[in-house]
C-alpha cells in the first residue's frame, strides 16, 4: 500500500507561574478537558493576559479528499497546540529550581493536556474515518474495485499511518522528552548542590512519576485510537469487497 484539521486548544493550561527574579505567583487553574461546543475560549496566561483559543471542530464534512483535510489540521493543529502551550511554559516558569517548585502545578497540568487532547483527537478521528467512509460510499461508483480501493488506501496510508506517526513523534517522543530534559534532567538534576537533599530527591522522583504516568496515558490513548481506525477500517474495507456499503450496518452503529 502507499504510505498514508487549525484546531486551537480547547484546554485551560493551569498556570501558577511565578518570574524567576522572584515576584508572587499568579494562580490561575486550568481545566486540561476540550468543551463540547465550537466556542472560543480564554486561555490565562502567568501575567494575567488572555489568549483566545476555539474549540473542538465541527466533524468532518465533503468530498473523501476534503475529509482526509479535515482530519490532517486536527492532527497538525491539536500536535501544534500542544507544543505551543510547552513553550509558553519553558518561558514563564524559567530555568530556577525555585520557579519550578512555585509553578509545579502548570507543569502537571501539562501532562494532563496532553493526554486530554490525545484521547480527544483519537475520538474525532474515528467519528471523521466514518465520515469519510460515508463520502465514499456517496462518490465513488460502487462498481470501480480500483477506486475503491484506492479511496480506502488514502485513509490507511495519510491517516492511519502518516498522522498518527506524525503525532507519535512530535507528542509522545519529541514532546515528552523536551519536559523530561527541561526538568526532570534539567532543572531539578542541577538543584542537587543547593537544594536539602530529602526535599530534592522527594521532588525530582514526584516528577519523574508525574512524567511517566502522563507518556504512558498518552501512548496508551494514541495506540487505542490508532487500533480503532484499524480495526474498523478493516471492516469496511473486507465489506466493500464483498459488496456491503451499509455502514451503519458493516460498523453495528445504532442510528
Amino acid at each position: 500500500m502507499r504510505k498514508i484539521w487549525q484546531i486551537a486548544l480547547a484546554a485551560v493550561l493551569g498556570l501558577t507561574l511565578v518570574a524567576c527574579s522572584g515576584g508572587e505567583a499568579n494562580s490561575q487553574s486550568g481545566d486540561a478537558t476540550r468543551g463540547a461546543q465550537s466556542q472560543s475560549e480564554t486561555v490565562p496566561t502567568a501575567q494575567g493576559e488572555e489568549s483566545s483559543f476555539e474549540e473542538t471542530p465541527a466533524p468532518a464534512e465533503g468530498s473523501p479528499e476534503a475529509i482526509i483535510e479535515q482530519i490532517e489540521k486536527d492532527f497538525a493543529d491539536t500536535q501544534q497546540g500542544l507544543l505551543d502551550a510547552q513553550t509558553t511554559l519553558f518561558a514563564e516558569v524559567g530555568d530556577t529550581y525555585d520557579g519550578y517548585v512555585a509553578n509545579v502545578q502548570a507543569v502537571q497540568d501539562w501532562y494532563s493536556l496532553a493526554v486530554s487532547e490525545t484521547e480527544g483527537l483519537s475520538a474525532r478521528t474515528l467519528e471523521n474515518a466514518r465520515q469519510y467512509y460515508r463520502s465514499v460510499v456517496s462518490t465513488v461508483d460502487h462498481g470501480d474495485r480500483d477506486a475503491l480501493e484506492d479511496a480506502m488506501d488514502d485513509l490507511y496510508d495519510l491517516i492511519y499511518d502518516d498522522a498518527f506517526e506524525g503525532y507519535y513523534d512530535a507528542i509522545y517522543d519529541e514532546g515528552f522528552e523536551a519536559m523530561y530534559d527541561q526538568y526532570y534532567d534539567g532543572v531539578l538534576a542541577d538543584a542537587y548542590d543547593t537544594v536539602p537533599y530529602d526535599e530534592w530527591y522527594d521532588t525530582k522522583s514526584d516528577e519523574y512519576d508525574v512524567w511517566y504516568d502522563g507518556r504512558s496515558d498518552v501512548y496508551d490513548a494514541w495506540y487505542d485510537g490508532r487500533s480503532d481506525i484499524y480495526d474498523e477500517w478493516f471492516d469496511v474495507n473486507s465489506a466493500f469487497y464483498s459488496g456491503d456499503f451499509d455502514i451503519n450496518e458493516i460498523l453495528r452503529i445504532e442510528e
